[in-house]
């Protein structure tokens, strides 16, 4: 109930600042005035967003096909991790069991050796582990993905992307001459 009330608030906050954002004109005394707000695309909101709920930071800098990659990476993150939570918990309780060797004790894995059971219960740990680390660095790239696109969202790029490469003749400052030049290449972009 709690989870659902947050997202409920965290999409509320985030239409009214998308509404206070993009509505430009007040009017005054009958008069319409547009303001030209240079800041209108906020990179600390888009921060804020994709650190509240992944992938919410680049739907709002209107790169929606980031978020399903967002999604199946923290799907099949969850899935390693939860797979190898498992099978830690099964070889570790069966490592338990052996070196426990009370009478009764049943025995889950007899096709194991105990340092068999050891070995693999240590890889599982340690996968798991991994798999943990490896989430909250997922989790932390796409926020800085969302603040790093929202920098450019305004970035005005020309068309033009050639780069031109000319001769030059520049003046240069000589120890004992006055009227040194020199010449080299000009790039020019």
């Amino acid at each position: 109930m709690h989870k659902y009330l947050i997202l409920f608030l965290l999409v509320s906050i985030t239409t009214l600042e998308l509404n206070a954002q993009s509505s430009g004109k007040v009017e005054v005394e009958g008069v319409q005035i547009v303001k030209q707000d240079t800041n209108s695309h906020s990179p600390k909101l888009a921060g804020y967003l994709s650190l509240g709920f992944p992938g919410l930071g680049q739907a709002y800098n209107k790169k929606y096909w980031k978020m399903p990659i967002i999604y199946a990476g923290f799907t099949g993150l969850t899935y390693l991790i939860i797979d190898n939570h498992k099978n830690y918990i099964k070889f570790r309780d069966a490592y338990i069991a052996r070196l426990e060797d009370t009478p009764g004790n049943e025995d889950i894995l007899p096709q194991y050796t105990t340092e068999n059971i050891r070995v693999l219960k240590n890889i599982y740990w340690k996968d798991r582990d991994f798999y943990i680390i490896l989430t909250v660095g997922f989790y932390a790239i796409q926020v800085l993905d969302a603040i790093v696109d929202a920098h450019f969202f305004s970035y005005d790029m020309s068309d033009d992307l050639s780069l031109r490469i000319s001769p030059s003749i520049e003046p240069t400052l000589g120890t004992y001459q006055t009227n040194a030049t020199g010449i080299g290449i000009s790039l020019n972009f």
